[in-house]
């Protein structure tokens, strides 16, 4: 019912307002903006999607993406490599731009919070100690996310590492599957389970671990190529980040020096990396934290990609619009 209330809000909108462009973003919509290629829209229309995922990953998106995709007159992508696949197997007569997804710069984004720090500690029924690490998932247990494997990379990291899940409430599956890991193991005491319920109690949580992790399966282009969201949140609040050893997040692990790589399928591996970081002297640690603020503020925030591609696409329509009224650029 949601998806139909969509629907029909966009018809309606497109109807009355009369756009001179719409910004159609992520997978989920393009079924349900399909009737725009038969509605004699005289728009321009941008498809940005940050989630292809690769051939026979899910057909019915994927025929829905790929009609539209070559009827738009832009498509936009989040990872250069993503962009490439899509390119070439939906048949796109030009190359998607590449906008990474990423925080604008303008976004609130707290500051560490000892006393925050300190109540998730006691919730788990720890004491603050400097020696302890706080290791952000960004989400709740799941296959897709390599959780097994971080679970298990505890066996081999000493007790002070606390590995902390959000969106696990009680009784849920991803809870039991949890507990079962930690149950096999006998990794009781070392995971915590945080309710964080909104984006902003988020980057709170995130902003008082003390490294992110990034690991997923080599299952599809679009897991194997990842450019998620939680990158660029991880660094504004200073984490270094623990990912999978796959080209794209390596060549950005190893250029800008954010963090460790590992095979996700080898918690052994997991372990590793997570020492490497977690490993270091507090004072060390809390410089590297501002470091990598720093660095999310400049280089990695959504302004770098996005306004250079919107400067395009906008000197493209004045371009054409010259063209056909026969009006000087300046003019117009």
């Amino acid at each position: 019912m949601s998806a139909a209330r969509f629907l029909f809000g966009v018809i309606r909108e497109v109807l009355a307002a009369r756009p001179d462009c719409l910004y159609i973003q992520g997978a989920q919509q393009a079924p349900f903006v399909l009737w725009l290629l038969c509605a004699s829209f005289k728009g321009k229309v941008i498809y940005h999607t940050q989630d292809y995922v690769g051939p026979r990953q899910n057909w019915f998106y994927e025929i829905c993406e790929k009609l539209f995709a070559r009827h738009a007159d832009w498509v936009i992508s989040n990872e250069p490599n993503r962009a490439r696949f899509m390119a070439s197997s939906y048949g796109l007569m030009r190359m998607p731009e590449v906008i990474r997804t990423a925080l604008p710069s303008w976004w609130p984004v707290p500051g560490r919070d000892e006393e925050y720090r300190l109540e998730i500690l006691r919730s788990a029924g720890l004491t603050d100690d400097t020696r302890l690490r706080l290791i952000a998932t960004g989400g709740a247990y799941r296959d897709d996310r390599m959780s097994q494997q971080l679970v298990e990379a505890l066996v081999d990291l000493p007790t002070e590492y606390i590995v902390v899940f959000t969106c696990c409430p009680p009784g849920s599956s991803s809870r039991l599957l949890c507990e079962e890991c930690i149950e096999r193991h006998g990794l009781q005491g070392r995971v915590i389970y945080w309710d964080a319920p909104g984006y902003a109690e988020l980057l709170m949580l995130f902003s008082v671990c003390d490294m992110g992790i990034l690991l997923y399966p080599n299952n599809g282009i679009g897991h194997f190529y990842q450019s998620p969201g939680r990158l660029t949140e991880y660094l504004r609040c200073g984490l270094p980040i623990v990912t999978s050893q796959f080209p794209g997040l390596e060549l950005l692990v190893l250029k800008y020096r954010i963090g460790e790589v590992a095979d996700p399928y080898n918690s052994k591996e997991v372990a590793a990396a997570i020492r490497r970081i977690g490993d270091v002297p507090e004072s060390e640690a809390a410089l590297r934290r501002q470091e990598l603020r720093e660095l999310a503020e400049s280089e990695f925030v959504y302004e770098v990609q996005s306004v250079p591609v919107f400067e395009k696409m906008l000197g493209a329509v004045v371009q054409e619009e010259a063209t056909h009224s026969n009006r000087p650029l300046s003019t117009l």
